[in-house]
């Protein structure tokens, strides 16, 4: 009886122990400080301007302005949601500086 008592209470300590879903550095929600959009639940960390912190997210929506997905990870405008392709001028100048920006679409509405 002892045991199985002991076992209840290593397994009651466990399970109040688990860590919270949310971490410190990834699985981070909207508004919360981030380097990259590989730490946001989102997939976009944002900064408004070059020395502005960049806070995690939503994805642009259908018809909002957009910027294609890069290699960097913060964007100032967020690349669509999934489903949607970010329709726009891309130019080599916009690529390194992060500023090819468009408007999401619908790849099924196009004709």
């Amino acid at each position: 009886m002892q045991k199985v008592l002991v076992l209840v209470l290593v397994a009651l300590a466990m399970a109040y122990a688990a860590p919270d879903p949310r971490g410190l550095f990834f699985n981070l929600d909207d508004g919360e400080l981030c380097l990259n959009s590989g730490q946001c639940k989102s997939q976009c960390c944002q900064q408004d301007t070059l020395l502005a912190l960049a806070r995690c997210t939503r994805k642009a929506s259908e018809n909002s302005s957009c910027s294609p997905e890069t290699i960097y990870g913060v964007y100032y405008v967020c690349p669509c949601e999934r489903g949607l392709t970010c329709d726009g001028d891309k130019t080599i100048i916009g690529s390194i500086t992060n500023t090819n920006y468009g408007i999401c679409q619908d790849p099924k509405d196009k004709k």
